[in-house]
């Protein structure tokens, strides 16, 4: 008999109001900025000091979600995002300087692992699941089934990778349901992408307001809980 499992996973919560609402994309803007002016936590920039890369999944992410900015740290990121908090009190977003109005933050614990029964999520901001070869082959798939049954894998992949990240063992064998999710043109780094929006499940626990899938730090992926099956 398989045991099912889940690892209790501390979030940290930022939430930031300017004078005025702010654009998805601007969390990138405000990533660059916080990166700017605290250039010794890693883990904001997610650079090391000799200035490579870390290939890790991100411990604080960037978030714009219904018009306001907010902070997300896991485990160890909470330390960063709640110094944040204490020191910020304004922003740089692009070229136009904006004074912080209000900074709330928030703790919580919530479980990451696998479930019995499927979950239902939606992407609250676009996820971009496809990396360059399984953008091609999504792009020659003969039938919605197959893209699909394409991203199913890749939703599968990514709870699997964060579960990695925060040591969490999975027991049983995940499944997914992709079916609803809609395609979208997303503008990353001045480039087109394809990005995916709308509800889709899952038998896996994913903490609201984390995010999956690529360039989760800042903000694309970020998903949210429709429904837990009172089983899980």
């Amino acid at each position: 008999m398989i045991t099912i499992t889940t690892t209790d996973l501390d979030i940290t919560e930022y939430r930031l109001s300017f004078e005025r609402p702010l654009a998805r994309g601007e969390a990138t803007h405000l990533r660059g900025f916080v990166g700017s002016a605290f250039p010794e936590e890693e883990l904001v920039h997610h650079h090391h000091r000799d200035g490579s890369l870390m290939y890790e999944y991100p411990r604080v992410q960037f978030k714009v979600i219904d018009r306001t900015a907010h902070l997300i740290g896991l485990a160890e990121g909470g330390v960063v995002v709640e110094r944040l908090w204490r020191e910020l009190d304004r922003a740089r977003l692009d070229r136009e300087e904006l004074p912080i109005l209000e900074a709330t933050l928030l703790r919580r614990r919530e479980p990451l692992g696998e479930c019995t029964e499927l979950i239902e999520y939606r992407f609250v901001n676009p996820w971009l699941g496809l990396n360059q070869d399984n953008h091609a082959r999504y792009a020659a798939a003969r039938s919605d089934g197959e893209r699909w049954a394409l991203l199913e894998r890749v939703l599968i992949g990514n709870c699997l990778s964060m579960a990695k990240a925060f040591g969490h063992w999975v027991n049983g064998r995940l499944t997914a349901d992709a079916r609803r999710l809609r395609p979208r043109t997303c503008r990353f780094k001045d480039q087109s992408m394809v990005g995916f929006e709308g509800p889709f499940r899952v038998n896996f626990r994913l903490p609201s307001g984390v995010g999956i899938g690529k360039s989760v730090s800042r903000g694309f992926g970020t998903v949210a809980a429709i429904q837990r099956k009172s089983s899980c």
